[in-house]
């Protein structure tokens, strides 16, 4: 999965749960990732990647992270791909 892509699902993960809400708007996603350093993709692609890989579910039309995303915190699964 490319750096992108972990990007955001960490961003997700990061931002939902917990005492935050449960899903997270895919602008406020944008938001985040604009202020980050090495995010340089498109969002809805990067997203997309992030889905298709299983780290992320879209909720009523929100993103929620899924216990996959573990593995991504933990630093496996990671490529510059």
């Amino acid at each position: 999965m490319t750096e992108s892509a972990t990007i955001i699902a960490r961003i997700v993960e990061y931002n939902t749960g917990g005492k935050n809400r449960e899903t997270i708007a895919r602008e406020q996603v944008g938001t985040i990732a604009q202020h980050h350093s090495r995010f340089n993709s498109d969002l809805g692609t990067a997203i997309t990647e992030a889905i298709e890989n299983g780290y992320l579910e879209e909720q009523n039309g929100e993103l929620v992270a899924t216990e996959r995303v573990d593995e991504l915190i933990r630093g496996r699964h990671y490529s510059m791909g």
